[in-house]
């Protein structure tokens, strides 16, 4: 079936240059409510007004450096002003974003760069001479002294004399996934001229609506902005006028206290984000008033029954919002406060255009309370890597992209996700997938993280090892695990060895990785999983 045609967006030429604002960008904002505040770091604020004026400063200024449409330029800040600016002068000329993880060496870096395309690279790296041995482009930085490597960000935001420029509201901007399975790979931009625009708009509605966003929202944004979720809440905020709070690096405490500084109304964590506040001693998170919030969010990785009650329990039951997607096809599922307790372990319900299914290895589509590999159908769902072939069947099938994520649907709809396929541990030949362990671990309010691998075993294959970050104040040991986790998992389920560590190595996200947590217990052996 034909894709409907692309329809030109308000305000857009042909070349797709915009001649007025777009309703929700800074440039509208800076015109019909210049002093609102856009953006909060610390003690001092952005207005829009002041907002649209760096960035069209800067856009001039990079026009100059011969920037323009079409160009790709890499992008990794912490969160602060700078970002905001060089971003949306970035959306002004028409340049797509190239996400680069600030925790990367240069080395990790450049190569994004260069495999991107991008004709440059922009950072606020406190030290940036590690560029000096790197190719990268256009280097812009942010806080150098004058004469230092690249181009100062005080030098393009001096410019005298700016053209008014409009910019689309949602960035474009290409993620490179984590890496985990060999050399980091691009998720460009979709091609808007082959979606089917009908169902592309009932899919961004749905999206839009989670978490709902009130006009004027006042936002805690505490994600990093070299990943999807950061610069989509920000857009969020800027889309009802709202003011986005800048919380990096996270602190538990400090996300309270500016909750209640700011009377912050959405805020989307991670599960870690959430589990680190409620480790703390109850008469610490009581000093702080957090009845402002409209919309708590959670995603990334699972949120645990358990935080999940806590938080209904604590601070009602119309806050928490969940959901579950992926780079290459986008936002999926999302569980309404209504469904937090009602449907425990659940995933949600699709989003508006987006197709579930459960599939066997002879890609047999399964009925409800079947488990098998989770692939799914979307308005976006990519067809190739950046710059790459066409995905073949073991990625791509029949439409559907196959996530690698196992689970199963109920008789409702609701999604439930068991494992990730290559997470799954066989142990003499059945089947144990760490996530329903690591649930039932977490359950414990002396556990703050847990991650459960399979090791080698001699006559099973396999078997399950357990790596627990205790809780702050809580003095766990192996025995309260294993007396924890009597009568909630059966005996083939329990790990075999329990191990107490200091933290878990986890994406910008949240997500633990589990590759390098597996890599030294299975180093010198031919399979590694």
């Amino acid at each position: 079936m034909s894709s409907a045609p692309i329809r030109r967006r308000h305000g857009a030429s042909a070349s797709g240059v915009l001649s007025h604002p777009e309703r929700g960008t800074p440039e509208y904002w800076a015109e019909s409510r210049p002093d609102a505040v856009a953006v909060i770091l610390d003690d001092e604020a952005l207005t829009y007004a002041q907002w649209n004026d760096a960035a069209d400063r800067v856009a001039e200024s990079l026009a100059e450096l011969g920037l323009a449409r079409g160009d790709r330029i890499g992008m990794r800040f912490r969160l602060g002003f700078e970002w905001f600016v060089l971003q949306r002068a970035l959306q002004k000329l028409g340049v797509t974003q190239v996400a680069v993880n600030w925790k990367l060496t240069p080395d990790e870096a450049a190569y994004i760069v260069s495999d991107s395309g991008a004709k440059g690279l922009f950072c606020d790296d406190p030290d940036p001479s590690g560029w000096d041995a790197h190719d990268v482009g256009l280097l812009v930085t942010v806080g150098q002294a004058p004469g230092g490597l690249g181009v100062g960000y005080a030098d393009l935001a001096a410019s005298a004399a700016a053209t008014k420029r409009f910019g689309l509201l949602r960035p474009d901007m290409v993620l490179y996934t984590s890496g985990t399975t060999g050399a980091p790979r691009g998720v460009a931009p979709r091609d808007r001229s082959r979606l089917d625009v009908e169902r592309l708009f009932r899919y961004a509605r749905s999206v839009g609506s989670v978490p709902p966003y009130p006009h004027d929202a006042v936002v805690l944004l505490s994600l990093p902005v070299h990943h999807g979720a950061g610069p989509a809440i920000a857009t969020a905020a800027c889309a009802k006028g709202g003011t986005s709070v800048l919380l990096d690096p996270y602190d538990p405490i400090e996300a309270l206290r500016l909750i209640e500084r700011h009377r912050i109304e959405v805020w989307t964590a991670v599960p870690t984000m959430l589990l680190r506040i409620q480790a703390l001693p109850d008469d610490v998170i009581d000093r702080y008033d957090v009845s402002s919030l409209t919309a708590l969010a959670a995603g990334a990785a699972a949120v645990p029954q358990s935080l999940k009650e806590w938080i209904v329990r604590r601070w009602g039951p119309d806050l928490l919002w969940e959901s579950y997607g992926c780079s290459e096809a986008g936002m999926l599922t999302y569980t309404a406060p209504e469904h937090q307790l009602a449907k425990p372990g659940s995933s949600g319900l699709p989003f508006d255009g987006v197709e579930v299914a459960i599939v066997d290895d002879e890609w047999n589509h399964c009925g409800p309370g079947k488990t098998g590999e989770i692939a799914v159908n979307t308005p976006v769902v990519l067809t190739s890597y950046l710059d790459g072939d066409p995905l073949g069947p073991d990625t791509i099938k029949d439409g559907f992209y196959r996530t690698g994520d196992v689970g199963h649907l109920d008789e409702d709809g609701f999604l439930f996700i068991t494992d990730r396929v290559k997470d799954m541990i066989v142990a003499g030949g059945v089947n144990i997938y760490p996530a329903e362990i690591e649930h039932a671990i977490v359950a414990h309010p002396g556990v703050e993280m847990c991650a459960v691998i399979g090791i080698p075993h001699d006559d099973f294959g396999e078997q399950p090892l357990a790596l627990i970050v205790r809780a702050s104040g809580h003095d766990l040991t192996e025995a309260d695990v294993r007396s924890h986790l009597d009568g909630r998992l059966a005996s083939f389920k329990r790990p075999r060895r329990i191990e107490f560590v200091d933290e878990l190595p986890v994406s910008p996200m949240g997500k633990i990785l589990k590759t390098e947590l597996r890599a030294p217990y299975w180093e010198g052996r031919e399979r590694h999983v």
